[in-house]
């Protein structure tokens, strides 16, 4: 395996000369883990061709229309805090990950999942469960040499096959009622029963501001009609796509809007400028949270990449190379089939691109700091045409908690809060392993 360190060695891996770096490197057995593949997952044309048609997914028109969705479930947030004995202190981590599973249970899987209503719901019983350590799984991402046929008869999947067949029951049931009722919810899951029946390559929104990879993914990979592929979207792969939109969009925002609590509560003058800016906006718009309101609460962006700069949800990215490849200006071959490693968190917390990397503070992502900051050190959602596809999703669902949860209430670091942050051992999510607690308290206006 090799360790990627350099800026503008990041650029020719992840952009530049994608094409020797295409893959991820994970193999799936599409029998045995039929949720497995899925766009993070496959490879070649299968990928390219499915990258392409959801290029529309995820664009401002969407978001605007999945908006009410999260909003629905930041009220319910706020609610929760509102009528829960927080005072003492309570696990900030706990509550997100139970309106993340809302939201994207809402958004992905068109089911109010009542996760806020209650912390032992199966769906979030099932959602924690699936990023559990196993060592089977462990086997599976490092793909211990065995015949396949043994790989079946022990079962070795990356993912609990149980907690596999939770989800894949959901998304077919929720693909069957809506398709015979002909009920429309503008969801994920929507374009995505849109795309199964009508195999349409979706053009990309006739906006200003487009989702960042889209024209840059059609640019360098070429129309979709221009990718020879026989794949189609089956119920199968639709349920796939559903089913990391959940895993993906679960985990990391909800330890995203945790962190970024928690360094608001130890630096309380950010806290009341992220606020401010809140009561502002609102205030403006006759007391509703809009679309555009969102897009003119620029100091609370500035604090989420912050906190994303800190504590880089994805802690590692990884790529493998296809065929043989030549490093620009050295005599060094990096064979075909060789693992490739590049640690966001050893980027972000590097004094040549960031300076005191250890302290908070949201200013770095001013216009005027990050045109000065070297390119290719904050990769916080990958680069390239595999940049995430949902990364302006999980950042509306980030901020939408971010704006209920400060908007009526102050909050600070619990006594019992145990420093410093410990994460836990899994496969590259930077997921804090100790309890997260806060006290919260009400404002008075």
């Amino acid at each position: 395996m090799i360790l990627i360190r350099d800026p503008d060695l990041i650029k020719d891996i992840w952009i530049k000369d994608f094409a020797y770096f295409s893959d991820r490197g994970w193999k799936i057995d599409q029998d045995l883990e039929p949720l497995s593949h899925h766009l993070f997952t496959m490879q070649n044309d299968d990928w390219r061709s499915l990258r392409i048609k959801l290029t529309n997914a995820f664009t401002t028109g969407k978001m605007k229309l999945m908006l009410p969705l999260v909003k629905a479930c930041g009220e319910k947030l706020s609610e929760v805090i509102d009528q829960t004995q927080y005072d003492k202190f309570f696990d900030v981590k706990e509550l997100s990950s139970r309106y993340t599973t809302d939201v994207i249970g809402n958004c992905a899987f068109g089911l109010q999942t009542n996760s806020l209503d209650d912390p032992n719901a199966e769906f979030i019983i099932m959602g924690k469960k699936l990023l559990q350590f196993r060592l089977r799984s462990l086997f599976r991402m490092f793909e211990f040499e065995m015949p396949q046929r043994l790989k079946r008869l022990l079962k070795i999947t990356f993912f609990d096959l149980k907690t596999q067949d939770f989800f894949g029951d959901i998304v077919y049931k929720a693909i069957d009622y809506r398709e015979k009722n002909n009920v429309k919810r503008n969801d994920l899951l929507d374009l995505l029963i849109t795309l199964k029946n009508d195999y349409i390559f979706p053009k990309l929104d006739n906006t200003v501001e487009k989702e960042k990879s889209s024209q840059q993914f059609v640019n360098q990979n070429g129309s979709a009609r221009e990718i020879k592929t026989d794949s189609k979207i089956t119920n199968e792969s639709l349920a796939a796509q559903a089913f990391i939109f959940y895993l993906a969009g679960f985990e990391t925002s909800s330890t995203t809007l945790s962190y970024a609590l928690m360094e608001l509560s130890q630096n309380q003058h950010i806290q009341d400028k992220v606020r401010q800016e809140i009561i502002d906006v609102i205030s403006a718009s006759d007391g509703q949270l809009t679309y555009d309101g969102l897009k003119q609460m620029t100091y609370t962006d500035m604090v989420i990449q912050e906190t994303l700069r800190k504590y880089p949800s994805a802690a590692v990215l990884f790529r493998r190379t296809v065929k043989n490849y030549k490093v620009a200006d050295s005599k060094v071959v990096i064979p075909a089939a060789t693992p490739i490693v590049l640690s966001n968190y050893g980027l972000h917390m590097d004094e040549k691109y960031f300076d005191n990397p250890q302290e908070f503070r949201p200013e770095r992502f001013s216009e005027e700091e990050k045109s000065k900051r070297q390119n290719y050190t904050y990769l916080p959602f990958g680069e390239g045409p595999r940049y995430c596809i949902g990364a302006r999703f999980a950042k509306i669902i980030v901020k939408v908690g971010l704006i209920y949860a400060l908007w009526h209430y102050t909050y600070r670091i619990s006594s019992e809060m145990k420093f410093p942050i410990k994460y836990d051992k899994n496969f590259g999510l930077l997921t804090p392993n100790n309890s997260i607690l806060l006290q919260r308290e009400k404002l008075r206006t």
